[in-house]
């Protein structure tokens, strides 16, 4: 009777490897076992090694029967020294072994060989890769845990990766137990030098720096754990909070992943914000976790703003370091000379927006909007919670840049306005020596959507974008042949309106009034063959003496407003009322969005309207009545 694994054609390659090594095969053939056999396609992804014959078989099999539901944290292969292979179950359909994901559909398939033994076979979706020796190494090390990782990297395949300098930190300040304690945990553990990363003292690496690189009780290989979810270090006490979390960026054709470590509360010598280093090595398994080689020991910041842009030519930031070196490079030297500074920067990937290539020639704008993307004092996300910050000026005259946090669980994300351009901070709390950095998705100042999709993406613009759907009004706002100027009133300004007139809020949300919603919305309107910024109308205003600005709105024949420009910005004046003017000049690709605290209605809209509706059902009724008189007397 054939082994388990010859009963599968997709995963004939593991099968031929096992067949191949004397150990493996032998044990198919006579003993129960598990087998987590990769299919062809992930060995087609994985780079073919000269020792795989002699690694990859045995560390795919364990040597006890067990179905998907029978798995515990971890099982023991059978290479030499049984180190082990890493569970984590996410849900009953979702388990990982390592970095593998389990093929569901393609578990839990059971077989008896010729002597009867039981074995189970589970597909997964990857190679799993054991700690290998390096070649003709002196010394064999057989299932290591992370300390004695550390002590034996010279015999290891490394990678040519060194940790000698992170080593002799752990021995001198005796932390050799957090590396040794027995269970499941996860280690980063800093290299002594990448390329291009700048290298940090060893006397800064102290004990709390040491247990910030120790996540306990929570194997993490990249694969099944969540991006940007927050486990708790061993720097995690009563008078010191250090998270670590992992993320990833995409480099062209290539995946990069980093963790951050975010100290939350700081004391005199760590002060509070997140530390990213590069993972250069990832998913090793080791008896007692996983280890994660990192470009440079986390928790210690010791550069500034600038030379964190500077990093490196592959950094995180290093396409925007590239727009500010093409524009002149001053854009640095104001961000070296700031004490306190909140950098909102955006990631390679915002650079690859096909919508915005155009501008990036353009040198003198792009000197104009770099300074759109800092702040003159350190924010970080608690902050801007904590103190309910909803704006905050930029260095460009009459820019402020708005805040939203997104709750989600334990998730809190923070969206930003600035420049008519939403974007969300994927990497907050970056530390440096005098400020702050969090990485955007998105380049502030450069329109990229259309009004409607404006609308329908701005978190504090859905009650008009609402009103705008059910009305069909949005319809048209997608047109980029046409030059809107539209002034959108924010929730806050509807839920004003519901306030002060309950009843007309009530009506104007019912799909039945939509034909009325829409007249209101025309009322903020204006089509014409260009947009207006609001200098644009004041200007308009001063050339008629500071009277009223007629504007044709494509509700009314006309709409007269005053502008009032002031410190706290500009002000329309409609029907003898002054309203704030919230966000300016909103820029989109088809036109320009002001956004305003109050909706323009009548009292007398919906009362008017209603009425012209009743009366024409009225004669609607009037005339089916005589066409069933007519009908039923002739």
């Amino acid at each position: 009777m054939p082994s388990i694994v010859s009963m599968f054609c997709g995963v004939t390659t593991i099968y031929s490897i096992i067949e191949r090594n004397q150990i493996a095969n032998t044990t198919i053939h006579l003993r129960s076992v598990t087998v987590f056999a990769p299919h062809n396609e992930a060995f087609m992804k994985s780079t073919k090694q000269d020792n795989d014959d002699e690694y990859l078989p045995c560390y795919h099999i364990t040597n006890v029967p067990m179905k998907l539901e029978q798995l515990g944290k971890s099982v023991f292969s059978e290479l030499d020294g049984n180190p082990p292979m890493w569970i984590t179950k996410k849900s009953p359909e979702e388990i990982y072994v390592n970095q593998a994901k389990v093929v569901y559909h393609l578990a839990n398939y059971e077989h008896n060989n010729t002597f009867g033994k039981p074995q189970v076979l589970h597909v997964i979706d990857q190679v799993l890769q054991p700690l290998r020796m390096k070649k003709n190494s002196p010394q064999n090390v057989y299932n290591p845990n992370a300390w004695e990782f550390m002590e034996s990297a010279e015999y290891l395949d490394l990678d040519s990766y060194h940790t000698n300098t992170f080593l002799q930190r752990v021995q001198n300040l005796d932390k050799k137990s957090v590396f040794s304690n027995q269970g499941g945990h996860t280690f980063f553990i800093p290299v002594d030098e990448v390329a291009n990363y700048p290298k940090v003292r060893p006397e800064k690496i102290d004990v709390k720096v040491i247990d910030a690189h120790v996540v306990p009780d929570n194997v993490l290989f990249l694969g099944p754990t969540n991006e940007n979810e927050q486990f708790k270090t061993l720097a995690f006490t009563d008078m010191l909070k250090v998270f670590a979390s992992l993320s990833k960026a995409e480099e062209g054709d290539k995946t990069k992943y980093y963790v951050s470590s975010d100290t939350v509360v700081g004391d005199g010598v760590h002060p509070t914000g997140a530390v990213v280093a590069e993972i250069v090595k990832a998913n090793i398994p080791v008896r007692n976790g996983v280890v994660h080689l990192i470009s440079r020991p986390l928790m210690i910041v010791d550069n500034t703003v600038k030379q964190f842009i500077e990093d490196r030519e592959d950094s995180v930031l290093h396409r925007f370091y590239e727009e500010i070196m093409n524009s002149g490079g001053d854009f640095l030297e104001k961000l070296n000379a700031m004490p306190n500074v909140t950098l909102f920067a955006p990631s390679n990937a915002a650079f690859n927006d096909q919508s915005i290539q155009s501008y990036l020639t353009n040198r003198t704008y792009i000197r104009s909007l770099l300074e759109l993307h800092i702040v003159n004092r350190r924010l970080s996300v608690d902050d801007i919670v904590a103190e309910s910050i909803d704006k905050v000026p930029t260095e460009v005259p009459r820019k402020d840049l708005f805040f939203n946090v997104v709750t989600s669980g334990k998730n809190r994300t923070l969206t930003l306005e600035g420049g008519g351009v939403n974007a969300t901070v994927v990497q907050p709390n970056l530390a440096a020596t005098n400020g702050i950095i969090h990485i955007i998705d998105h380049v502030l100042g450069i329109p990229s959507s259309t009004v409607d999709r404006k609308l329908a993406t701005d978190p504090t613009l859905n009650e008009t974008n609402y009103l705008g759907q059910i009305s069909s009004l949005n319809d048209q706002l997608g047109d980029v042949q046409k030059r809107f100027t539209y002034f959108v009133p924010r929730d806050f300004a509807w839920k004003r309106l519901a306030i002060d007139n309950p009843s007309v809020h009530k009506k104007l949300f019912m799909p039945e009034y939509s034909n009325i919603a829409r007249q209101i919305l025309e009322r903020h309107l204006i089509i014409a063959d260009k947009a207006f910024t609001m200098d644009d109308l004041r200007k308009e205003a001063n050339n008629n003496y500071n009277l009223s600005v007629k504007l044709p709105t494509v509700r009314d024949v006309s709409m007269y407003i005053k502008i009032k420009d002031s410190v706290e910005g500009y002000s329309i004046e409609w029907r003898n009322e002054w309203i704030h003017v919230h966000r300016s000049d909103v820029r989109c690709t088809n036109g320009i969005i002001h956004v305003i605290d109050k909706v323009l209605i009548d009292d007398n809209d919906i009362e008017v309207n209603a009425a012209i509706t009743t009366k024409s059902m009225t004669a609607l009724v009037m005339v089916m009545a005589q066409c069933l008189v007519f009908y039923y007397f002739n």
